[in-house]
């Protein structure tokens, strides 16, 4: 029995999510959960898509976001039409090129 009642302490022991932040102290997430996921994606960026480097930011990205908008997300930046940070970098087709360029 006592088992048994040690059971809910260790799966709450194993779930985490995303700290608090206070810029996004309203009910509504979504700005946040924007944030943490282009976190992950600039920390990618910065460590030339060091997957394991960034396990950490993309735990904070999932534990706040919903699973179908990090699929979206992960399955819009290989295309380059991810509205967010881009990496690696790709070409937006609704970016016209620079004449200078």
């Amino acid at each position: 029995m006592d088992g048994i009642n040690n059971a809910p302490e260790k799966i709450t022991d194993l779930m985490k999510t995303t700290p608090s932040h206070p810029s996004f102290n309203t009910m509504n997430q979504a700005p946040h959960c924007w944030q943490r996921y282009n976190e992950w994606v600039v920390c990618l960026k910065s460590t030339s898509g060091d997957e394991e480097k960034c396990q950490p930011m993309r735990g904070l990205a999932r534990g706040i976001c919903p699973d179908d908008w990090v699929e979206k997300w992960d399955e819009e930046r290989p295309k380059g039409i991810f509205m967010g940070v881009q990496y690696p970098e790709m070409k937006r087709p609704w970016v016209k090129e620079d004449a200078h360029h």
